[in-house]
């Protein structure tokens, strides 16, 4: 139900293909302001909130604020996006405070060593020249394609 459409002439929450709300309560709300499960619009709160800015479980959106945030500006547990903030962070730009001036990582630096003594085989780095060279300082060949990334070793696996 719609708390924001008291008129009778809608009673449904607004979603996809409908003209949105201004606040949309429910289940796949669309409004400008929307609080439910997969709201969509400019602020979002609920489970999967989509919009400019959404806070949730696993939000994606512009702004996040969440448990799992996909977005320009990600906070959360884990974060993917330009900015982000979080033990699992994916992004340009760590605003967590890490030393570590590349974002792909496979695991949490173990307890007692600093984030810089990360293993560099599971790193990943920005141009593929750059992984050749950590590539030959670690003695194995070749590097491949992660994504956007590239990281030393021809295989994966390989250490």
């Amino acid at each position: 139900m719609n708390t924001a459409d008291k008129t009778g002439d809608d009673k449904a929450s607004a979603h996809c293909g409908s003209k949105p709300k201004k606040l949309a309560i429910g289940i796949a709300p669309l409004g400008t302001i929307s609080i439910g499960i997969v709201p969509m619009g400019v602020v979002c709160i609920g489970v999967v909130p989509m919009g400019v800015v959404s806070i949730g479980v696993v939000a994606m959106g512009v702004i996040n604020a969440s448990v799992v945030g996909m977005g320009l500006l990600s906070v959360g547990v884990s974060t993917m996006g330009v900015w982000t903030a979080g033990p699992l962070s994916m992004g340009l730009v760590s605003l967590g405070g890490s030393e570590i001036k590349n974002s792909h990582q496979h695991h949490l630096p173990v307890s007692g060593k600093s984030s810089s003594q990360t293993d560099p085989r599971l790193m990943a780095y920005p141009t593929q020249l750059e992984a050749e060279v950590k590539a030959r300082e670690l003695g194995c060949k070749g590097v491949h394609q992660m994504g956007t990334h590239w990281m030393p070793c021809d295989q994966h696996s390989q250490h």
